[in-house]
């Protein structure tokens, strides 16, 4: 009873309550910090409902549509957030859409791939642990480093901008206020070819580019967590609409996985967008960044497995 079949290769049938928790989950993550949540649904379709790699990144940038506009308007009544930035960054995030989903499909013609006594391997698979394990870890540091540095400080710092080294250094013209964040002169290049490289990320990992984002807003720009958070999800949306679109094309998508999931999703986004509105700046980044590093550790678990470590 309620045992959901996926139509995605496997041979056995996925409890739908467990995907709707694990939706659950992921939702109210992904509205807490303005992700897609990607980062860690992909991870779970993959290692806890035996989803294939490909199934797993085209369904989760599915339900990520969802997910995506509940987290957008529930920022928007908020008013946390700089719309401007998403604008900028659409273009350069389409382009690189596209060429993440492409890349996925040229790691899946490869075959499977052997290293030591690991069993064989989906090459998509192997390149995409390395590339989360970078991803992750980058950005857990980094938030561990501001988080533990924000100790030092007297004033909690709230929705205070402070700005950061892509405002001050990076001066690329032409420029663009961003009043709502407090920001004057900032590149719209640079901003531009932030949004490729989301984009890409998206397309092949289907994270929906927000965990990168994240530490581009917090340490780059320099916003406040709640700020930065809202300031993504606008841009995630169109994002995984295109991405969506792209790995139906190639048949990559299974909807009733991605509506099981959202079923929980879109309940759990509206409730970590407010939960992020109550939270201390500092408390938030330390349960973003002890979520990031579990995830690496489950991920990199994974790949010793894979190569025989």
């Amino acid at each position: 009873m309620l045992q959901l079949h996926l139509g995605v290769g496997l041979g056995h049938t996925v409890s739908l309550p467990a995907l709707a928790v694990a939706g659950l989950i992921v939702g109210y993550i992904a509205g807490m910090f303005g992700v897609g949540g990607g980062f860690l649904l992909v991870p779970t379709l993959i290692y806890v409902f035996g989803v294939p790699i490909d199934f797993a990144v085209g369904s989760a940038i599915c339900q990520q549509c969802g997910t995506s506009i509940v987290s957008f308007l529930k920022f928007r009544s908020l008013h946390r957030g700089e719309p401007r930035i998403d604008l900028i960054m659409m273009g350069g995030s389409l382009v690189g859409v596209d060429a993440g989903v492409r890349l996925m499909s040229y790691l899946d013609s490869l075959g499977s791939w052997r290293f030591g006594t690991g069993p064989p391997a989906p090459a998509a698979r192997i390149v995409v642990d390395i590339c989360f394990i970078v991803l992750l870890s980058f950005t857990a540091c980094f938030t561990f480093s501001d988080a533990w540095q924000a100790r030092k400080r007297l004033v909690p710092r709230g929705d205070l901008t402070i700005p950061g080294p892509l405002v001050t250094l990076v001066r690329i013209p032409p420029y663009n206020d961003l009043p709502s964040v407090q920001l004057t002169q900032v590149s719209v290049p640079m901003i531009a070819y932030i949004g490729f490289v989301l984009g890409v990320a998206s397309g092949l990992l289907g994270v929906g580019g927000g965990v990168l984002l994240m530490p581009v807003l917090l340490y780059g720009f320099g916003m406040s967590l709640r700020n930065a958070a809202g300031t993504g999800v606008l841009l995630l949306f169109v994002t995984v609409v295109v991405g969506t679109v792209e790995y139906t094309l190639r048949g990559r998508v299974s909807l009733h996985l991605a509506m099981a999931v959202l079923i929980g999703s879109s309940i759990g986004a509206q409730l970590g967008a407010v939960t992020t509105h109550y939270l201390p700046n500092r408390k938030l980044r330390l349960i973003f960044a002890g979520l990031v590093a579990s995830t690496v550790l489950v991920i990199c678990g994974d790949l010793g497995k894979l190569v025989g470590w």
